[in-house]
């Protein structure tokens, strides 16, 4: 008998059961690596793409979108005021900008938003940087993940089911002391998968292997459709992102100018037509 237990060394069965074997032994190792790769695009580098672009680039767009906001309740203002004149009537101030901030409310609500946001980015960008061990904390996380997530081992008893949240959260959080506690405990941690020792069990977990590989690839490729992979392009490339700061800088400055003209022009139609 050999180490699997059930067929000759020499014989056909043994030679194909061993070929499963190999093949099952690969196919896990390629699924808990396309695992990883889609919590760490999906839990680490979407979500610290999204931070440093909106610092680098959303602040400066949102202001723009501020100033140009600011633009149209002043035309809005400045046409409002025209009509009221051209009728001979006078305009209460308090109720012209009421008029004029009802009408923008939905506007305000989504500069608000955003506005919301970009504070949220700044207060956790002191936390996007990636430790020096996430390399370490990637490596250990796929070999958990092959002896222990569900997905890839289909038999795992409810013991073994409960141990994976563990290393989960620990990977996560990026917590390089617990995985490597949980990877010294997982040495000693009663076998979560036995391989079936026959052929026709290999070949059934052979086919769901390559069928979870075909769906985890599509999930992959779906991910990196994410517009962050973009944004990416443009933080990686320090001319590129300068040459995109400067040009909102410009059109911001050039809104400035332009809000401060109709400013001028509300003012001098106030005198006209508005009362305090």
């Amino acid at each position: 008998m050999n180490d699997f237990g059930i067929y000759e060394e020499n014989s056909e069965s043994f030679k194909e059961f061993e070929i499963l074997y190999n093949e099952n032994v690969l196919l896990r190792t390629e699924l808990a690596t396309l695992h990883e790769e889609i919590e760490h695009l999906d839990r680490v580098v979407i979500p610290s793409t999204q931070t440093n672009f909106l610092v680098k680039i959303g602040t400066l767009r949102v202001e723009l979108l501020q100033m140009q906001i600011a633009i149209m309740k002043t035309r809005h203002k400045i046409a409002l005021l025209r009509s009221n004149l051209e009728r001979g009537e006078i305009v209460h101030q308090e109720a012209l900008n009421y008029k004029v901030e009802r009408e923008f409310r939905e506007w305000d609500d989504r500069l608000r938003h955003e506005i919301s946001q970009i504070d949220e980015a700044k207060a956790r960008f002191s936390s996007i940087a990636q430790p020096e061990d996430m390399q370490e904390v990637r490596s250990i996380y796929r070999i958990l993940s092959r002896k222990l997530n569900p997905d890839i081992n289909f038999d795992q008893s409810e013991e073994a089911k409960s141990f994976w949240p563990s290393v989960r959260t620990a990977y996560l959080w990026g917590d390089i002391f617990h995985l490597k506690a949980l990877m010294m405990m997982s040495d000693d941690y009663p076998e979560s998968y036995d391989m079936p020792n026959d052929t026709g069990r290999m070949r059934r977990n052979r086919d769901i292997l390559k069928a979870k590989i075909r769906a985890a690839s599509k999930r992959l490729e779906n991910i990196q459709q994410h517009p962050a992979f973009e944004w990416r392009v443009l933080l990686d490339d320090a001319n590129k992102l300068a040459a995109e700061q400067s040009k909102l800088k410009s059109e911001i400055e050039r809104a400035k100018l332009q809000n401060t003209a109709l400013q001028d022009m509300l003012r001098s139609l106030e005198m006209k037509g508005v009362r305090r």
